[in-house]
């Protein structure tokens, strides 16, 4: 049973956002019920519309509830029918600045089916603005709206969901759960370090949890791919990169045993761009690289430094030539230009800095120089970097947490997920009770790329949860455009990999062991 039926039932009241009158029955039972929400008396807490949505498609019937919290914090919460609800609810991360409400379980986490169609409970919120994914001005000199999207935003909308939960079943949630990928992974582990009641089971994805750091790292790449600003053509040509992602997979790609374009841990292939040919007279042309050229790709690939000294982890190889990789997150891309951007690393690193750091939309990453980093971002650090360790407490109240990965993410270093895992691990000899790490091989950030990318990570978690199966290999499966798996491999919990047994089909899951290097 979920720790949280044991607190006060949340139907009668819930501290803050609640429902100021007595228990009543429940609007589930009553034929206006998904309308009558509209109705409810909160505080801090308003329902700007509820209906009830007829069965299309694969969507079963549900409640459509609608709100704001607080002025800003907008979200939608999804109510299966009261006949089908399975009694969980299930909250899904938004990606990016967010500035709309979003749900990735009802998208990045519908492998294995949707919530609705499971029976969960489920919401989103845009985490009180209205923006662009790559967009950060509302931040501007506004630290409620910085500290809602920081971490406030999940924990209120949380707090909000339950409550209209309750009331319109007549009974609090069994078990409550959180998945989300990039900034939605960083939405999970700030959850599990700074409200560790809010859910029984997190997932957390490709975390974008120390934003501080990592947006440095894209801010240092991007010095040296754009040193005259975003106007201009990156100094790594496209066929640069398909030379690079080539001479990778050439090097690298068979240590697995396997010749598929993926590198089952890239941390062992032996490739050093030392190993590329250098362009005679160092003039651009087929087959080589500039001197240029190949100081931005090691720049990517030793990550961000202050005074000598590294911050945090730069790029493990993979993802060089993918759509959706280097193209997409480092060098330039159309998709991205249209979007405002050369790249996307530039987007977010140059709008957290001047809207969250230095709260000033004038400035100028061509100059920074990165000495007084450290005060900079003392100020912004506590309110966006979930980078605690201590996770003593959602221990204690009986959480369980996933981290997973693609190691071709060019959006989060792979190596600093690994990072805090083991740091995690080291700081705590009971970590293995309660959290798992997963790297999926040749998969890009939060899905895509040419490695088996589709897990179901909703059962995984609940199994665990609510049975006690604790997760150890993972089915991972490829699928066709029909949605059929054309590729299934192990994902097994880290620092086990799958390896191959050298003879059978590579397609077949049973081909595969889990076992450490």
């Amino acid at each position: 049973m979920s720790r949280r039926i044991h607190t006060a039932l949340v139907m009668c009241a819930v501290a803050n956002l609640a429902v100021v009158t007595g228990c009543r029955e429940p609007f589930g039972e009553s034929s206006d019920a998904c309308s009558d929400l509209t109705g409810l008396p909160l505080i801090d807490l308003f329902i700007s519309s509820s209906q009830r949505l007829p069965a299309s498609g694969e969507v079963p019937a549900h409640c459509q509830v609608k709100g704001v919290i607080e002025t800003e914090i907008q979200f939608e919460l999804l109510l299966p029918e009261p006949d089908e609800w399975n009694g969980r609810f299930l909250m899904g991360g938004g990606g990016g600045f967010v500035g709309t409400v979003q749900n990735q379980a009802r998208t990045l986490y519908s492998h294995g089916g949707r919530p609705l169609q499971r029976g969960y409970a489920t919401v989103g919120t845009d985490t009180g603005h209205v923006g662009g994914g790559i967009e950060a001005s509302w931040a501007l000199n506004n630290p409620t709206r910085q500290m809602n999207w920081g971490h406030r935003a999940v924990h209120l909308t949380t707090e909000a969901a339950k409550s209209i939960i309750a009331e319109y079943y007549g009974r609090a949630t069994d078990y409550s759960y959180f998945v989300g990928c990039s900034r939605g992974g960083g939405q999970a582990m700030m959850e599990s370090q700074r409200y560790p009641d809010d859910f029984d089971g997190i997932v957390a994805a490709a975390p974008a949890y120390n934003w501080t750091a990592f947006t440095a790292g894209f801010l240092q790449a991007q010095q040296v791919m754009f040193p005259n600003g975003e106007g201009g053509d990156p100094v790594v040509r496209e066929e640069t990169l398909e030379l690079l992602g080539s001479s990778i997979l050439s090097a690298c790609d068979v240590e697995d045993g396997v010749i598929d374009g993926v590198m089952t841990d890239p941390r062992r292939c032996s490739f050093s761009t030392s190993d590329l040919m250098m362009c005679a007279d160092d003039v651009a042309a087929d087959g080589c690289v500039t001197r240029q050229e190949l100081a931005a790709i090691e720049a990517v690939y030793d990550g961000p430094t202050v005074d000598g000294e590294s911050i945090f982890f730069g790029f493990n190889y993979g993802g060089e030539n993918d759509r959706g990789g280097w193209d997409s997150w480092v060098v330039s891309s159309e998709r991205q230009r249209a979007r405002g951007n050369p790249n996307a690393q530039y987007g977010f690193g140059t709008e957290f800095y001047k809207y969250f750091v230095f709260q000033d939309p004038e400035w100028d990453y061509t100059t920074y120089d990165f000495s007084t980093w450290r005060e900079d971002v003392a100020r912004i650090s506590p309110v966006v970097d979930a980078i605690a360790t201590d996770l003593s407490l959602f221990h204690d109240s009986g959480g369980k947490i996933i981290y997973w990965t693609g190691w071709s993410d060019l959006a989060l270093t792979p190596l600093g997920t690994i990072d805090y895992f083991e740091q995690l691990q080291a700081s705590d000899s009971a970590a293995r009770d309660y959290s798992r790490l997963y790297m999926l091989p040749g998969v890009l950030h939060c899905a895509g790329g040419p490695g088996p990318d589709q897990v179901d990570w909703v059962e995984a978690i609940r199994a665990w949860v609510e049975d006690g199966d604790a997760p150890e290999r993972l089915t991972a499966s490829k699928l066709d455009l029909s949605g059929q798996a054309t590729v299934a491999r192990p994902v097994c919990p880290y620092p086990e990999f799958a390896v191959y047994d050298g003879t059978g089909d590579p397609t077949v899951e049973s081909s595969f062991s889990c076992s450490v290097w």
